[in-house]
Protein backbone atom coordinates (compact mmCIF):
# COMPACT_ATOMS: atom_id res chain seq x y z
CA UNK A 1 0.00 0.00 0.00
CA UNK A 2 3.17 2.38 0.66
CA UNK A 3 4.17 2.02 -2.76
CA UNK A 4 0.40 2.81 -3.90
CA UNK A 5 0.30 5.74 -2.53
CA UNK A 6 4.03 7.09 -3.71
CA UNK A 7 3.00 6.17 -7.36
CA UNK A 8 -0.49 8.12 -6.72
CA UNK A 9 1.64 10.98 -4.91
CA UNK A 10 3.78 10.92 -7.72
CA UNK A 11 1.43 11.05 -10.73
CA UNK A 12 -0.80 13.88 -8.68
CA UNK A 13 2.35 16.00 -8.33
CA UNK A 14 3.58 16.03 -12.04
CA UNK A 15 -0.39 16.43 -12.84
CA UNK A 16 -1.35 19.51 -10.47
CA UNK A 17 2.46 21.12 -11.48
CA UNK A 18 1.53 20.56 -15.31
CA UNK A 19 -1.87 22.60 -14.70
CA UNK A 20 0.06 25.07 -13.03
CA UNK A 21 2.53 25.70 -15.37
CA UNK A 22 -0.14 25.59 -18.78
CA UNK A 23 -2.33 28.43 -16.29
CA UNK A 24 0.62 30.47 -15.91
CA UNK A 25 1.22 30.45 -19.86
CA UNK A 26 -2.08 30.53 -21.91
CA UNK A 27 -4.65 33.03 -18.94
CA UNK A 28 -3.86 35.98 -20.78
CA UNK A 29 -4.99 34.57 -24.00
CA UNK A 30 -8.32 35.78 -24.38
CA UNK A 31 -7.25 39.37 -22.73
CA UNK A 32 -5.24 40.14 -25.65
CA UNK A 33 -7.78 42.89 -26.28
CA UNK A 34 -7.44 44.05 -22.89
CA UNK A 35 -4.04 44.26 -23.32
CA UNK A 36 -3.98 46.35 -26.52
CA UNK A 37 -5.84 48.64 -24.59
CA UNK A 38 -4.16 48.92 -21.33
CA UNK A 39 -0.55 49.45 -22.76
CA UNK A 40 -2.01 51.08 -25.91
CA UNK A 41 -0.28 48.79 -28.65
CA UNK A 42 -1.16 47.29 -31.60
CA UNK A 43 -2.29 43.73 -31.88
CA UNK A 44 0.31 42.56 -33.34
CA UNK A 45 2.39 43.27 -30.22
CA UNK A 46 -0.60 42.52 -28.05
CA UNK A 47 0.02 39.12 -29.36
CA UNK A 48 3.77 39.12 -28.57
CA UNK A 49 2.25 38.42 -24.89
CA UNK A 50 1.17 35.05 -26.50
CA UNK A 51 4.23 34.50 -28.48
CA UNK A 52 7.13 35.55 -25.98
CA UNK A 53 6.35 32.20 -22.97
CA UNK A 54 5.86 30.39 -25.97
CA UNK A 55 9.10 30.92 -27.67
CA UNK A 56 10.43 30.76 -24.24
CA UNK A 57 9.49 27.43 -23.64
CA UNK A 58 11.15 25.54 -26.98
CA UNK A 59 14.41 27.23 -26.18
CA UNK A 60 14.02 26.25 -22.05
CA UNK A 61 12.59 22.86 -23.22
CA UNK A 62 16.54 21.74 -24.72
CA UNK A 63 18.02 23.34 -21.67
CA UNK A 64 16.14 21.67 -18.84
CA UNK A 65 15.56 18.39 -20.78
CA UNK A 66 19.84 18.44 -20.93
CA UNK A 67 20.32 19.44 -17.29
CA UNK A 68 17.56 17.14 -15.60
CA UNK A 69 19.86 14.04 -16.98
CA UNK A 70 22.75 15.16 -15.13
CA UNK A 71 21.57 17.38 -11.96
CA UNK A 72 17.80 15.22 -11.35
CA UNK A 73 14.49 15.41 -12.18
CA UNK A 74 12.87 16.63 -9.37
CA UNK A 75 14.85 18.80 -7.70
CA UNK A 76 15.23 20.92 -11.09
CA UNK A 77 11.42 21.09 -11.40
CA UNK A 78 10.89 22.53 -8.14
CA UNK A 79 13.48 25.27 -8.60
CA UNK A 80 12.19 26.12 -12.04
CA UNK A 81 8.39 26.30 -11.35
CA UNK A 82 9.45 28.65 -8.17
CA UNK A 83 10.85 31.07 -10.75
CA UNK A 84 8.21 30.97 -13.13
CA UNK A 85 5.70 31.64 -10.37
CA UNK A 86 7.23 34.57 -8.80
CA UNK A 87 7.37 36.14 -12.21
CA UNK A 88 3.57 34.86 -12.22
CA UNK A 89 3.66 37.58 -9.28
CA UNK A 90 5.75 40.65 -10.63
CA UNK A 91 3.51 40.62 -14.08
CA UNK A 92 0.89 42.65 -12.74
CA UNK A 93 3.45 45.49 -11.66
CA UNK A 94 4.75 45.73 -14.83
CA UNK A 95 3.74 49.10 -16.83
CA UNK A 96 6.14 48.98 -19.47
CA UNK A 97 5.33 46.93 -22.28
CA UNK A 98 8.75 45.15 -23.62
CA UNK A 99 9.61 44.80 -20.00
CA UNK A 100 6.53 42.91 -19.56
CA UNK A 101 7.15 40.71 -22.51
CA UNK A 102 10.77 39.70 -22.05
CA UNK A 103 9.84 38.60 -18.08
CA UNK A 104 6.69 36.82 -20.30
CA UNK A 105 9.43 35.33 -22.52
CA UNK A 106 11.86 34.55 -19.19
CA UNK A 107 8.70 32.88 -17.72
CA UNK A 108 8.03 30.68 -20.48
CA UNK A 109 11.89 29.34 -19.75
CA UNK A 110 11.49 28.48 -16.25
CA UNK A 111 7.84 27.20 -16.58
CA UNK A 112 9.32 24.48 -19.36
CA UNK A 113 10.43 22.68 -16.97
CA UNK A 114 7.23 20.66 -16.20
CA UNK A 115 7.40 19.37 -19.52
CA UNK A 116 10.57 18.62 -20.38
CA UNK A 117 11.20 16.53 -17.18
CA UNK A 118 7.80 15.24 -16.38
CA UNK A 119 7.65 12.16 -18.52
CA UNK A 120 11.07 10.97 -17.92
CA UNK A 121 10.45 11.13 -14.13
CA UNK A 122 7.32 9.25 -14.81
CA UNK A 123 9.17 6.59 -16.43
CA UNK A 124 11.76 6.34 -14.17
CA UNK A 125 9.81 6.13 -11.17
CA UNK A 126 6.81 4.19 -12.52
CA UNK A 127 6.21 0.47 -13.31
CA UNK A 128 5.90 -0.14 -16.68
CA UNK A 129 2.26 -1.11 -16.60
CA UNK A 130 1.58 2.27 -14.85
CA UNK A 131 3.26 4.53 -17.35
CA UNK A 132 0.70 4.73 -20.68
CA UNK A 133 -2.23 5.22 -17.90
CA UNK A 134 0.05 8.29 -15.97
CA UNK A 135 1.06 9.88 -19.23
CA UNK A 136 -2.69 9.95 -19.95
CA UNK A 137 -3.59 11.71 -16.75
CA UNK A 138 -0.59 14.23 -17.52
CA UNK A 139 -1.92 15.20 -20.68
CA UNK A 140 -5.36 15.67 -19.21
CA UNK A 141 -4.12 17.52 -17.08
CA UNK A 142 -2.40 19.75 -19.64
CA UNK A 143 -5.51 20.10 -21.37
CA UNK A 144 -7.61 21.23 -18.34
CA UNK A 145 -4.45 23.55 -17.26
CA UNK A 146 -4.99 25.49 -20.72
CA UNK A 147 -8.67 25.42 -20.72
CA UNK A 148 -9.40 26.28 -17.48
CA UNK A 149 -6.73 29.11 -17.68
CA UNK A 150 -8.70 30.84 -20.29
CA UNK A 151 -12.44 30.36 -19.22
CA UNK A 152 -11.24 32.03 -15.33
CA UNK A 153 -8.60 34.28 -16.91
CA UNK A 154 -11.89 35.64 -19.49
CA UNK A 155 -14.23 35.87 -16.68
CA UNK A 156 -12.46 37.19 -14.12
CA UNK A 157 -11.37 40.76 -16.46
CA UNK A 158 -15.12 41.47 -16.51
CA UNK A 159 -15.50 40.56 -12.97
CA UNK A 160 -12.63 42.43 -11.46
CA UNK A 161 -12.18 45.39 -14.31
CA UNK A 162 -8.29 44.41 -14.84
CA UNK A 163 -6.08 42.13 -16.51
CA UNK A 164 -3.77 43.43 -13.33
CA UNK A 165 -6.17 42.18 -10.52
CA UNK A 166 -6.87 38.68 -12.57
CA UNK A 167 -3.24 38.18 -13.10
CA UNK A 168 -2.53 38.23 -9.14
CA UNK A 169 -5.28 35.82 -8.58
CA UNK A 170 -3.99 33.60 -11.16
CA UNK A 171 -0.38 33.83 -9.55
CA UNK A 172 -1.69 33.29 -6.54
CA UNK A 173 -4.25 30.52 -7.00
CA UNK A 174 -1.45 28.49 -8.99
CA UNK A 175 0.98 29.31 -6.28
CA UNK A 176 -1.68 27.39 -3.81
CA UNK A 177 -1.79 24.60 -6.09
CA UNK A 178 2.21 24.22 -6.19
CA UNK A 179 2.51 24.06 -2.71
CA UNK A 180 0.53 20.83 -3.23
CA UNK A 181 2.91 19.84 -5.72
CA UNK A 182 5.39 20.67 -3.54
CA UNK A 183 4.45 18.27 -0.67
CA UNK A 184 3.27 15.61 -2.94
CA UNK A 185 6.20 15.14 -4.95
CA UNK A 186 7.94 12.18 -3.60
CA UNK A 187 12.05 12.19 -3.82
CA UNK A 188 13.46 10.04 -6.65
CA UNK A 189 14.69 6.81 -6.01
CA UNK A 190 15.37 5.31 -9.73
CA UNK A 191 17.25 8.25 -11.34
CA UNK A 192 20.96 7.95 -12.63
CA UNK A 193 23.12 10.80 -12.98
CA UNK A 194 24.70 11.23 -16.55
CA UNK A 195 27.63 13.21 -16.54
CA UNK A 196 26.60 16.33 -18.98
CA UNK A 197 28.57 17.07 -22.37
CA UNK A 198 27.89 19.63 -24.60
CA UNK A 199 29.65 18.53 -27.51
CA UNK A 200 27.90 15.35 -27.39
CA UNK A 201 24.76 16.77 -26.99
CA UNK A 202 24.94 19.63 -29.46
CA UNK A 203 26.27 16.92 -32.17
CA UNK A 204 22.61 14.94 -31.56
CA UNK A 205 20.79 17.86 -32.20
CA UNK A 206 23.41 18.64 -35.20
CA UNK A 207 22.30 15.19 -36.46
CA UNK A 208 18.67 14.91 -36.02
CA UNK A 209 18.40 18.64 -37.97
CA UNK A 210 20.43 17.43 -40.51
CA UNK A 211 17.61 14.32 -40.82
CA UNK A 212 15.19 15.48 -44.06
CA UNK A 213 12.37 13.06 -42.74
CA UNK A 214 13.04 14.34 -39.08
CA UNK A 215 13.14 17.59 -40.10
CA UNK A 216 9.93 17.47 -42.75
CA UNK A 217 7.68 16.65 -39.12
CA UNK A 218 9.21 19.50 -37.19
CA UNK A 219 8.78 21.82 -40.07
CA UNK A 220 5.01 20.56 -40.14
CA UNK A 221 4.42 20.24 -36.42
CA UNK A 222 5.35 24.21 -36.48
CA UNK A 223 3.30 25.27 -38.83
CA UNK A 224 0.03 23.09 -37.40
CA UNK A 225 0.53 24.68 -34.28
CA UNK A 226 1.41 27.93 -35.27
CA UNK A 227 -1.93 27.83 -37.52
CA UNK A 228 -3.92 26.62 -34.48
CA UNK A 229 -2.65 28.90 -31.37
CA UNK A 230 -3.07 32.52 -33.51
CA UNK A 231 -6.28 31.58 -35.14
CA UNK A 232 -7.54 31.52 -31.43
CA UNK A 233 -5.86 34.63 -30.73
CA UNK A 234 -7.04 36.42 -33.54
CA UNK A 235 -10.52 35.27 -32.87
CA UNK A 236 -10.29 37.03 -29.59
CA UNK A 237 -10.03 40.13 -31.58
CA UNK A 238 -12.76 39.62 -34.23
CA UNK A 239 -15.23 38.39 -31.34
CA UNK A 240 -14.71 41.69 -29.26
CA UNK A 241 -15.54 44.18 -32.37
CA UNK A 242 -18.96 44.27 -34.49
CA UNK A 243 -20.71 42.70 -35.26
CA UNK A 244 -20.49 40.18 -31.96
CA UNK A 245 -19.21 42.39 -29.06
CA UNK A 246 -18.89 39.72 -26.96
CA UNK A 247 -17.43 40.48 -23.25
CA UNK A 248 -14.48 38.58 -21.87
CA UNK A 249 -15.84 35.89 -20.46
CA UNK A 250 -18.43 34.80 -23.27
CA UNK A 251 -15.12 35.18 -25.61
CA UNK A 252 -13.40 32.97 -23.20
CA UNK A 253 -16.14 30.31 -24.02
CA UNK A 254 -14.84 29.55 -27.48
CA UNK A 255 -11.71 28.00 -25.69
CA UNK A 256 -14.16 24.88 -24.34
CA UNK A 257 -13.82 23.71 -27.94
CA UNK A 258 -10.36 22.12 -27.38
CA UNK A 259 -11.73 19.46 -25.96
CA UNK A 260 -12.44 18.49 -29.40
CA UNK A 261 -9.18 17.61 -29.56
CA UNK A 262 -9.00 15.91 -26.21
CA UNK A 263 -11.62 13.32 -28.30
CA UNK A 264 -9.01 13.60 -31.30
CA UNK A 265 -5.84 11.92 -29.50
CA UNK A 266 -7.13 9.14 -28.10
CA UNK A 267 -8.69 8.14 -31.32
CA UNK A 268 -5.45 8.91 -33.05
CA UNK A 269 -3.59 5.51 -31.78
CA UNK A 270 -6.31 3.72 -33.61
CA UNK A 271 -6.15 5.32 -36.76
CA UNK A 272 -1.97 4.70 -37.03
CA UNK A 273 -2.34 1.16 -36.21
CA UNK A 274 -4.44 0.53 -39.34
CA UNK A 275 -3.17 3.17 -42.12
CA UNK A 276 0.11 4.70 -40.54
CA UNK A 277 1.44 7.82 -39.10
CA UNK A 278 1.86 9.99 -42.32
CA UNK A 279 -1.36 9.37 -43.19
CA UNK A 280 -2.85 10.06 -39.94
CA UNK A 281 -0.33 13.72 -40.14
CA UNK A 282 -2.48 14.05 -43.52
CA UNK A 283 -5.71 13.60 -41.80
CA UNK A 284 -5.36 16.12 -39.54
CA UNK A 285 -4.13 18.33 -41.45
CA UNK A 286 -6.49 18.25 -44.33
CA UNK A 287 -9.59 18.78 -41.42
CA UNK A 288 -7.98 21.39 -40.23
CA UNK A 289 -8.18 22.88 -43.77
CA UNK A 290 -12.23 21.81 -43.52
CA UNK A 291 -12.29 23.52 -40.50
CA UNK A 292 -11.28 26.96 -42.08
CA UNK A 293 -13.66 26.62 -44.28
CA UNK A 294 -16.20 26.82 -41.26
CA UNK A 295 -14.78 29.84 -39.75
CA UNK A 296 -15.25 31.49 -43.02
CA UNK A 297 -18.62 32.16 -42.18
CA UNK A 298 -20.02 34.99 -39.84
CA UNK A 299 -22.28 32.81 -38.40
CA UNK A 300 -20.84 31.94 -34.29
CA UNK A 301 -22.71 28.54 -34.22
CA UNK A 302 -20.83 27.65 -37.62
CA UNK A 303 -17.95 29.22 -36.32
CA UNK A 304 -17.78 27.45 -32.97
CA UNK A 305 -18.25 23.81 -35.00
CA UNK A 306 -15.25 25.25 -37.41
CA UNK A 307 -13.64 25.88 -33.97
CA UNK A 308 -14.40 22.19 -32.73
CA UNK A 309 -13.01 20.96 -36.01
CA UNK A 310 -9.71 22.59 -35.72
CA UNK A 311 -9.03 21.75 -32.63
CA UNK A 312 -9.78 17.91 -32.96
CA UNK A 313 -7.51 18.38 -36.40
CA UNK A 314 -4.52 19.89 -34.71
CA UNK A 315 -4.42 17.11 -31.89
CA UNK A 316 -4.90 14.51 -34.10
CA UNK A 317 -1.96 15.58 -36.36
CA UNK A 318 0.29 16.47 -33.39
CA UNK A 319 -0.08 12.73 -31.62
CA UNK A 320 0.32 11.25 -34.90
CA UNK A 321 3.40 13.52 -36.13
CA UNK A 322 5.03 13.25 -32.44
CA UNK A 323 4.83 9.29 -32.31
CA UNK A 324 6.31 9.43 -35.98
CA UNK A 325 9.32 11.15 -34.37
CA UNK A 326 9.97 8.79 -31.68
CA UNK A 327 9.46 5.45 -34.05
CA UNK A 328 12.20 6.97 -36.55
CA UNK A 329 14.90 7.27 -34.45
CA UNK A 330 16.58 4.88 -32.98
CA UNK A 331 19.08 6.94 -31.24
CA UNK A 332 18.67 10.24 -28.88
CA UNK A 333 14.93 9.86 -28.44
CA UNK A 334 14.72 12.47 -26.22
CA UNK A 335 16.71 14.92 -28.39
CA UNK A 336 14.73 14.08 -31.25
CA UNK A 337 11.48 15.11 -28.97
CA UNK A 338 13.10 18.24 -27.51
CA UNK A 339 13.44 19.38 -31.62
CA UNK A 340 10.44 18.11 -31.97
CA UNK A 341 8.90 20.66 -28.73
CA UNK A 342 11.56 23.53 -30.16
CA UNK A 343 9.55 23.72 -33.27
CA UNK A 344 6.02 22.92 -31.70
CA UNK A 345 6.49 25.72 -29.35
CA UNK A 346 8.33 28.06 -32.20
CA UNK A 347 6.18 27.68 -34.58
CA UNK A 348 3.25 29.06 -31.96
CA UNK A 349 5.36 32.13 -31.24
CA UNK A 350 6.74 33.08 -34.79
CA UNK A 351 3.17 32.39 -36.44
CA UNK A 352 2.19 35.61 -35.81
CA UNK A 353 4.50 37.54 -37.81
CA UNK A 354 3.34 35.48 -40.84
CA UNK A 355 -0.49 35.89 -39.85
CA UNK A 356 -0.44 39.65 -38.90
CA UNK A 357 0.37 41.29 -42.47
CA UNK A 358 -3.20 39.23 -43.43
CA UNK A 359 -5.07 40.15 -40.77
CA UNK A 360 -3.70 44.22 -41.77
CA UNK A 361 -4.94 43.49 -45.14
CA UNK A 362 -7.71 41.87 -45.15
CA UNK A 363 -8.87 40.94 -41.40
CA UNK A 364 -10.28 37.34 -40.35
CA UNK A 365 -10.89 36.46 -43.84
CA UNK A 366 -7.22 37.09 -44.51
CA UNK A 367 -5.95 34.70 -41.16
CA UNK A 368 -7.68 32.11 -42.77
CA UNK A 369 -6.23 32.53 -46.11
CA UNK A 370 -2.59 33.05 -44.49
CA UNK A 371 -3.17 29.66 -42.42
CA UNK A 372 -4.65 27.87 -45.20
CA UNK A 373 -1.42 28.57 -47.50
CA UNK A 374 0.45 27.48 -43.99
CA UNK A 375 -1.64 24.08 -43.82
CA UNK A 376 -1.23 23.19 -47.90
CA UNK A 377 2.27 23.85 -47.22
CA UNK A 378 2.22 21.03 -44.64
CA UNK A 379 0.84 18.78 -47.51
CA UNK A 380 3.40 19.64 -50.19
CA UNK A 381 5.85 18.51 -47.28
CA UNK A 382 3.83 15.59 -46.57
CA UNK A 383 3.97 14.49 -50.44
CA UNK A 384 7.65 15.00 -50.54
CA UNK A 385 8.31 12.87 -47.03
CA UNK A 386 5.85 9.94 -49.25
CA UNK A 387 7.93 10.21 -52.66
CA UNK A 388 11.22 10.01 -50.62
CA UNK A 389 10.68 8.04 -47.96
CA UNK A 390 7.69 5.87 -48.61
CA UNK A 391 9.59 2.25 -47.63
CA UNK A 392 10.80 3.53 -44.31
CA UNK A 393 6.97 4.64 -43.44
CA UNK A 394 5.65 1.66 -44.58
CA UNK A 395 8.05 -0.35 -42.25
CA UNK A 396 7.23 1.76 -39.30
CA UNK A 397 3.79 1.57 -40.25
CA UNK A 398 3.40 -1.66 -39.52
CA UNK A 399 5.51 -2.36 -37.27
CA UNK A 400 3.30 -3.02 -34.13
Amino acid sequence: MKKLSRYNRLIIAVCACSMVTFSNIYWLQPLLPTLQQEFNISLLAANLAMSAPLLGMGLGLLIFASLSDSIGRGPILIKGMIAGLCISLMLPMIENYTVFLSLRFIQGAFLSVCPAVAIPLLGEELRKSWLPTAVGFYIASNTIGGISSRLIGGASVDLFGSFQATGFGMAIVTAILFIGVYIALPTQRHFTRQKFQLKPSLNIFATHIKTPKLLIVYLIIGLGFGCFVNIFSYLMSVLEAAPYALPSALRSLIFVTFLGGTMSASLAGKFAKRYGQLAGIATGVFIMLAANLLLSHHNLSVMTCGMILMAFGFFFCHAQASTLVGRSVKKGKGSAQALYSLFYYSGASLGVFFIDPFYQQWGWQGVLVSTSIALVTCLLLLVIYQVKYKKPHKQLAHSH
